[in-house]
């Protein structure tokens, strides 16, 4: 929440330092889950992608240091981004692939593919947070956010002609990703806090790059596809493998504000944060090399037409609602309901080249749980419910009676997927001493 008044405000809202009387040293809500993804028909007629992952994250490690009565220093070590992936599906199927001319009767199709991706980002972040009057403070933070990325996909389709010599008839592909970005930004905070309310208003900049590097590779396989531009059948590949790459990565600006009111013995906030969005870019750009065997580079189809790495964003507005209701002079409960809306941008689908998108969907976290505090020590636990699906996934490379296709590409159809997620909240806090 923006109005917050502990050691996240460095990261959330640097107005709300200021307000800090302690020195201190946070170790907040660590985080352990458990992932259950489900995307119906990745590979076509219930041949679906499904992946069960424990995560085990530290949210959020943070202190803060007293350098007057007015102006205080905070520092913070954060993972907001902590998301991976594994899934695969395997399809056998019977199914018109070739020209009757050629192979009369149907075929058996034998097709496999996998996904496997993960993406984690750790924020460091330094803010400086200096008390105006009595009610309102100011502050400024400098973020610093490491962000990697791993990301392979592999698939296979194949079939043999109903003919004595029984030619096969296949495609195989593959795709690696692995990069990592350094950026950092700027967060400037307004915190006012009088009575039974309090207020929040924070901007944070887009993104400046620092420095990332990457590797990423593709393979494509052809045997014997039949090829409708050229009229006749098609036995080749394309390969290659590019390294310590330049990369970059783009984050939007941030638009965020909150507050909380006291309503008799308990509190209720409300937080809304805006996120920009940007058209699509590549992250990383690959150099001009041989890639499609034979004839490639003599039409100019070079490694730099395919191979990059691009993205896109949507812009998306997000909300948090939260309650806290104190049960005795130490102990709270408190629950708390937030979007995480899905900035996916679905035109980045029509590109040729690498594409590292797997969530598309929308998710919604409950949060039920309670605060012990004791001497200068507290104590947070807490369950966590998050749950998101969509009927509009888009999925490439999928298989289905109605669009079962020559080259054994299979296609871009619209499928269902599922998100969910259990888990428990952790959190501690130590105030080392108070100031007079």
């Amino acid at each position: 929440m923006t109005d917050t008044l502990d050691n996240a405000g460095v990261y959330y809202n640097p107005g709300n330092l200021s307000f800090l009387d302690t020195a201190s040293l946070s170790i907040n809500s660590n985080f352990y889950g458990m992932d259950n993804i489900s995307i119906q028909n990745a590979l076509g007629n219930q041949a679906d992608y499904k992946g069960l992952q424990f995560n085990t994250i530290p949210l959020l490690i943070s202190g803060s240091v007293t350098l007057s009565p007015k102006w205080k220093l905070s520092y913070g070590l954060l993972t907001p981004v902590s998301f991976k992936f594994n899934g695969n599906a395997r399809l056998v199927e019977m199914a018109d692939l070739i020209n009757e001319d050629e192979s009369p009767g149907l075929e058996e199709l034998v097709a496999e593919s996998s996904l496997n991706t993960r993406v984690q980002e750790t924020s460091l972040s330094i803010g400086m947070g200096r008390r105006i009057n009595s009610n309102f403070g100011v502050g400024l933070s400098l973020i610093s956010t490491l962000r990697t990325t791993d990301f392979t996909t592999d698939f296979s389709a194949k079939t043999l002609t109903n003919t004595e010599d029984y030619i096969l008839v296949s495609r195989a592909q593959d795709s690696y990703v692995n990069y990592f970005t350094v950026r950092t930004a700027l967060k400037a905070g307004l915190n006012y806090q009088k009575n039974n309310y309090g207020i929040g208003l924070t901007f944070i900049t887009p993104g400046i790059n620092l420095f990332g590097n990457g590797t990423i590779s593709k393979d494509i396989t052809l045997n014997n596809l039949y090829i409708d531009k050229i009229d006749r059948r098609l036995t080749a590949f394309a390969s290659d493998r590019q390294e310590k790459l330049k990369a970059k990565y783009k984050a939007p600006m941030e638009i965020s504000a909150g507050g909380h009111l006291q309503l008799g013995t308990g509190v209720i906030h409300l937080n809304v944060t805006h996120f920009g969005g940007y058209d699509t870019y590549t992250i990383i750009d690959a150099e001009p090399g041989t890639f499609i065997r034979p004839g490639g580079d003599e039409a100019g189809l070079g490694s730099d037409k395919f191979l990059n790495l691009e993205t896109a964003m949507k812009s998306v507005t997000n909300f948090a609602l939260g309650y806290e209701l104190p049960v005795k002079s130490n102990v709270s409960l408190l629950g708390s309901f937030r979007s995480d809306f899905s900035y996916f941008d679905p035109d980045i689908f029509e590109s040729l080249q690498i594409i590292t998108e797997v969530t598309q969907w929308d998710i919604y976290h409950f949060t039920f749980g309670g605060i012990i505090e004791k001497n200068r020590s507290s104590l947070t636990l807490g369950l966590v419910y998050s749950t998101g699906q969509t009927d509009g996934y888009l999925q490439k490379g999928s298989f289905t009676n109605s669009t079962i296709n020559k080259p054994l590409e299979g296609s871009l159809t619209i499928t269902d997927a599922k998100y969910t997620n259990i888990g428990l909240l952790i959190g501690y806090s130590f105030n080392f001493k108070k100031l007079n």
